[in-house]
């Protein structure tokens, strides 16, 4: 390596600063994605500054507004799960403009007790701000790329039958999801044997499809 020591520590540190922020805004867009699922009003708001903005398409305005709105419209349906992928973060000192790829599945429960999986992806277009060595969203847009809408069975009530405790844990909102249960996750764990046919579950749910 070039130059004196001392330059050689300034750029690594310059470096390890850069994927120190780079790390805690990932860790900001993940929280999102975990608050929104998990309908946690709270940790939902520490995504964004109190003044940032958001539009969603069907909301446009102040962030902290649109956490008021959105999370009680998330609690009406069955589930939602967003996933993020292709996180593309340039940063410019305390400022970053981020690109991340999401996919997003809302579940509607159907009278019948089916039901419809609204699964659409695209672009969270977001302008990160660092306020006293924290990273917040101050400007986010979507980009709407693609939408599918899936009917389907609830495969989770058959697959249930017969199992010692549920076969599937399902997700649940704050605060009762095994989620906050943090490093006490052993309390949830259950002891229980195999399922004799794992499979016949899904051949039955096929076979009604």
């Amino acid at each position: 390596m070039s130059g004196t020591v001392e330059q050689r520590l300034a750029a690594l540190e310059t470096e390890l600063g850069e994927l120190r922020d780079r790390e805690a805004i990932r860790n900001v867009i993940h929280r999102y994605c975990r608050a929104a699922d998990r309908c946690d009003l709270e940790a939902f708001k520490a995504c964004y500054w109190p003044d940032g903005r958001d539009d969603h398409v069907f909301f446009g305005g102040n962030a902290w507004e649109f956490c008021d709105y959105v999370i009680p419209v998330l609690r009406k349906i069955e589930a939602s799960v967003h996933a993020i992928t292709n996180t593309i973060i340039d940063l410019k000192g305390d400022r970053a403009f981020c690109e991340s790829q999401w996919s997003v599945v809302h579940r509607l429960r159907k009278p019948d007790g089916d039901f419809l999986d609204w699964w659409h992806q695209g672009r969270y277009l977001d302008i990160f701000e660092k306020r006293d060595a924290e990273w917040r969203i101050l400007e986010r847009t979507i980009s709407s790329d693609m939408d599918r809408l899936i009917r389907t069975k609830d495969i989770r009530a058959i697959m249930n039958q017969g199992a010692e405790g549920p076969a599937f844990k399902s997700g649940a909102r704050h605060p009762n999801d095994p989620v906050y249960k943090g490093f006490d996750i052993p309390e949830v764990i259950l002891d229980r044997p195999g399922m004799p046919d794992l499979w016949a579950g899904y051949f039955a749910m096929d076979a009604i499809l």
